[in-house]
């Protein structure tokens, strides 16, 4: 294989246009390739909605969700299938194995829904069907505020609508807190009964008057006519002149009995950010889609909106991820600038200036050949790609250290620079090709991480993949040719004889003090092994805990408030604002958002709005974001009746809560009777819980209209009849839709009673006209008051309710977890009940499954390339030792920076150890062969401590510069070059601090323990074998 390296040489001008190419395409990539906040995780959901106005929740699941479940349970790769039923619809929720071809779910998803949809009421609109992704949520929100006209709002609303959905990454921009526009025809009670009008008289004389009639055209012969019908309704004065009843004395029209006028539909949902009335946008982007210049864009339109904005409102904009985007990549692009800086001081400092120029090239080449590998493959750049750049910026270099090192030894013995470089990226060639392919050996596994923690964490991986094959092609092809060209004539690390440098001096003092450990293998083994030891017991008795994931300082806060009752529109809102004053008088606050009524996806009983609370900069607040989140759980704890959750947003993958609980059972009573229980056992039993919910629904109250249908056939009455009154005087009886000039949609025609009569006694009151004349409702008509349930849930074929719970520390969640399976298995919850832990507690043993799995699997391949490479099971052992010393070494990290162990963080670094750390035993027990090779009548002493004096540098030098990388991160510290600041406890400090101190701690221990360790081991047979030889000679001799 070393042949390229001398097509390289051969073809050099060649291979400097192909690295120049590299280099300019990268740039380019680099200014193209999306910017995203976070990675865009494909979420393996799909939902199936289907209405029937007017249903109960046990209709809709009884009608609509069973139907539907039992024909969809079998759509290939459906892990899980959850159906809600509500008030005139129910919803199935299909969730898939992450990782599923969601395309092809989609389409057998709609051939299952299309197979059953003759089994559905007649009644019932057609289903929709909906995919998701992390595109269908709101990346941004602009809230307009002030003033008290609702038109106003939303006529300004809906023109800035129209301006920011034209803008080429927006996916869609959805409108709240404003309702629907409505025609509404308020019919007078009195007129309409003495007129003798029906309802079925108004709603057949609009849709005959609302109806398009094609005149066609006349040909004349002496000219062209279009003949034209008005027919359709185009303004509320066209209502008026509808005929509604027409007698041989009399006609009369609708505007005689009726009151029309344009308006809003009744209130469901209120919208309030910073104590005001506001109408939101939530924007959302197309996936992939450059969220930096996303929020450009839209800041553009803004800047010429706010001139056409009256003064009396004001546009307030919160949630917007790209704010955290755009400073979490240039706070990383500072923090790799600084990296840069900081590995190039030591290189500098080590290898002389003009080798350093050689390394130093290598950083930019890999990062723009990365960049390039991205934009091909369609992949964006966020913080983890970024944070794999910083993590893989110390691994690059090594293979140019290793190789510009020898270089320059083999230029000190009298060869030219071209003849240094050559000899030294084909003797190095293997033993590189080693080291970095062990290195992305540990990272493939990790590349295939499942589920939504892979999703979310595979960009890292992948860009150092990419990085360290980026350093393969610049050390081993690209290096050589530059050495050629540019390298040093005259050695740069030995030749100079007036000062001895202190790697000199390091490297003698390390081969003075080698000899004992050598000499003493038994003990020195011995010896490790007791520290190692001592530093796991430390660890299992002093260790802080397990996390899922990082813990990070929070900026944004998602609300939830519940309340149990029967509460109006208006009601919910005095509730919303009550919690919305407690949290304004909260210190560090810079944007509370909160709106009545609830999204389908939000789950928990009794919920009666929500929101998010988004806290000031850091630098602009005196306490920390997790202190803010304590006050927001203190200042709403005494208001009566009313529950407040504030889940602290703390980055990474999301659940609805730390310990989510899943209760299954054939019965929906005795679920809810299970889900009692426990729910009782977490508030008054376990210490430590916060925000415990359940998703189980607490009856309300309901009216039930019930018709005597033998008594209303006699009078000529049907129960649709009845219906359509009831209507009346709730939201108002459909006759019609027409389309306004001045509106994008539809907008319906109601008729409804005035506000005086809509109440529930008003139903005793009302009278329907009949061929046999005017019929009191209440003669054939009873109102029982009922209990009602708001939902009926199932999953997996059974009735289903989840309890959730948070922690005041995440680190005991795991311990929680166990204490609640402890208590569950030894109660009895009723028959047939059975449970299971879902969210944080099911991903986080996912991972641990997946860790393990990937870590072996990461040995075993390297082992298989350390076999090929050395052809030798003792030496390959010896190298792979050093991976269950970097694990000691990270839990000594852990305990003294007191941090806990994270699933996800600390399970990577530990991973990415195991790649990083044999380098060293590779480069040692190469260089210990080869003089094994070329000397062989030398005591195997002697070449064990040459090729330890020879190697020392490169090994402290590859270590050094990973760990100088990651050193401002371990130590809690972010340099970001670029903005000149300082940052301690930032985002990025929070979210990368326990993966860098991991390897930091990792790489250094295990290294400082390899180079006393590994010479012990290799020298180990050779004393074993001495010592037996004089055993048998003493023994032969005494025989003697």
């Amino acid at each position: 294989m070393t042949k390229i390296i001398d097509f390289a040489l051969n073809k050099a001008k060649t291979t400097l246009l192909i690295a120049f190419m590299i280099v300019i395409a990268g740039s380019y990539a680099r200014q193209e390739i999306p910017i995203a906040a976070s990675p865009n995780v494909q979420l393996p959901f799909i939902t199936v909605s289907v209405f029937l106005d007017g249903a109960s929740p046990g209709d809709t699941s009884r009608l609509i969700a069973r139907p539907l479940e039992n024909r969809l349970k079998t759509v290939t790769g459906v892990k899980n299938i959850r159906s809600t039923s509500y008030l005139s619809y129910a919803r199935i929720f299909l969730e898939f194995e992450v990782g599923f071809d969601i395309d092809k779910a989609l389409v057998d998803v709609k051939q299952g829904v299309e197979e059953i949809k003759y089994q559905l009421p007649l009644e019932a609109e057609d289903p929709q069907i909906e995919e998701y992704s992390e595109a269908s949520f709101p990346v941004m929100n602009i809230s307009i505020v002030g003033g008290k006209s609702v038109r106003q709002k939303v006529f300004y609303a809906r023109e800035l609508k129209d301006r920011i959905e034209p803008i080429e990454q927006i996916l869609e921009v959805n409108m709240t807190g404003a309702p629907e526009e409505v025609l509404e025809g308020v019919i007078d009670k009195s007129k309409m009964e003495s007129y003798g009008v029906t309802l079925s008289d108004i709603y057949n004389s609009v849709a005959n008057n609302n109806v398009i009639i094609p005149g066609g055209k006349q040909d004349t012969g002496q000219g062209s006519f279009n003949i034209e019908v008005p027919s359709i309704i185009e303004s509320a004065k066209d209502i008026y002149a509808i005929p509604v009843k027409v007698t041989k004395d009399a006609i009369v029209t609708l505007g005689e009995i009726a009151t029309v006028k344009r308006t809003f539909k009744d209130f469901t949902s209120y919208a309030r950010v910073n104590g005001q009335d506001a109408v939101t946008l939530e924007i959302s982007l197309r996936e992939s889609a450059n969220a930096i210049d996303a929020s450009n864009a839209i800041r553009d339109v803004l800047t010429d909106f706010q001139t056409t904005l009256p003064s009396n409102l004001e546009i307030v904009i919160s949630n917007d991820d790209t704010i955290y985007a755009s400073l979490m990549v240039k706070e990383l692009n500072g923090n790799i600038i600084a990296a840069v800086i900081l590995i190039m001081v030591l290189v500098i400092a080590s290898m002389g200036s003009r080798v350093s120029m050689l390394v130093g090239l290598s950083i930019p080449f890999c990062f723009l050949m990365t960049y390039l590998i991205l934009y091909s493959l369609d992949m964006e750049v966020n913080f983890l790609v970024m944070m794999g750049l910083l993590l893989g910026m110390g691994m690059l270099i090594d293979g140019s250290i290793v190789i510009t090192e020898f270089a320059d030894k083999k230029i000190a013995e009298g060869l030219s620079r071209s003849e240094g470089y050559t000899l030294a990226s084909k003797r190095m060639f293997y033993p590189i090709l080693a080291s970095t392919g062990t290195t992305m050996a540990a990272f493939i596994p990790v590349m295939f991480w499942p589920g939504f923690t892979g999703q979310f964490m595979r960009y890292l991986p992948i860009t150092i993949f990419f990085v360290l094959s980026a350093s393969l092609f610049y050390s081993l092809i690209v290096i050589p040719v530059l050495g050629s060209y540019f390298g040093q004539k005259k050695s740069a690390l030995n030749s100079d004889e007036d000062h001895i440098s202190i790697f000199t001096r390091l490297t003698e003092w390390y081969g003075n003090h080698i000899k004992r450990f050598v000499q003493n293998p038994i003990e020195t083994i011995i010896a490790v092994i007791a520290v190692l030891l001592v530093i796991i017991m430390s660890y299992v008795y002093s260790g802080k805990g397990t996390v899922y994931f990082a813990i990070v300082d929070p900026v944004q806060a998602n609300i939830t408030v519940k309340a149990r009752g029967n509460f109006s529109a208006l009601e919910t809102k005095e509730i919303i604002e009550e919690v919305e004053e407690r949290f304004l008088k909260v210190e560090g606050i810079k944007n509370v958002y909160l709106r009545s009524g609830t999204n389908w996806w939000q789950s928990g009983a009794d919920r009666i709005g929500g929101g998010f609370i988004e806290t000031l900069e850091p630098s602009q607040r005196d306490i920390s974001g997790l202190e803010i989140m304590d006050k927001l759980k203190t200042s709403t704890q005494d208001l009566p009746g009313i529950t407040v959750e504030v889940e602290a947003d703390l980055g990474g993958p999301s659940f609805d809560s730390p310990i989510e609980l899943d209760v299954y059972g054939d019965t929906e009573e005795a679920v809810n009777n299970a889900v009692t229980i426990i729910e009782n056992h977490m508030r008054n039993e376990m210490i430590g819980l916060n925000n415990i919910f359940s998703s189980k629904a607490y009856p309300s109250v309901e009216w039930s209209v019930e018709v005597d249908k033998q008594k209303a056939a006699q009078l000529g009455v049907s129960v649709s009849d009845v219906g359509a009154l009831v209507q009346m005087l709730t939201n108002g009886f459909k006759v019609g839709e027409y389309r306004p000039d001045d509106a994008k949609d539809e907008v319906e025609i109601r008729a409804r009673f005035p506000e005086s009569d809509r109440t529930i006694t008003g139903i005793r009151d009302l009278n329907v006209v009949t061929k046999k004349g005017t019929v009191p409702v209440s003669s054939f008509v009873k109102v029982v008051p009922k209990e009602n349930r708001q939902t009926v849930n199932r999953k997996n074929g059974k009735y289903f309710q989840e309890v959730g719970a948070g922690t005041q520390d995440e680190s005991e969640v795991s311990l929680k977890v166990n204490e609640l399976n402890e208590w569950l298995e030894s109660t009895d919850l009723g028959p047939g009940i059975t449970f299971g832990f879902g969210g944080m507690a099911e991903e986080t043993e996912e991972v641990n499954n997946f860790m393990i799995t990937a870590g072996i699997t990461a040995v075993f391949m390297m082992l298989l390339m350390l076999i090929t490479q050395f052809n030798s099971f003792y030496q390959s052992f010896i190298i792979l030792s050093s991976v269950s010393i970097s694990f000691v070494g990270v839990l000594l990290g852990l305990l003294i920076t007191g941090k806990s162990f994270s699933t996800t963080m600390t399970g990577l670094s530990i991973v990415t150890l195991a790649g990083i750390v044999v380098n060293n035993n590779i480069v040692l027990i190469d260089t210990f062969n080869k003089l094994k090779e070329e000397s062989p009548h030398l005591e195997k002493s002697i070449h064990i401590i040459n090729a330890c004096k020879q190697r020392l540098r490169p090994i402290v030098l590859t270590s050094l510069t990973t760990i100088f990388g990651l050193m401002p991160l371990a130590m809690g510290i972010s340099l970001d070059i670029i903005s000149r600041d300082i940052l301690v406890g930032s985002r990025i400090v929070d979210w990368w601090s326990n993966l860098a101190v991991s390897i930091v701690f990792g790489l250094g221990f295990s290294t400082f323990i390899t180079l006393i360790l590994t010479p012990a081991i290799l020298s180990l047979p050779y004393a074993l074998r001495n010592d037996f030889k004089k055993y048998f000679q003493t023994s032969s001799n005494n025989l003697q």
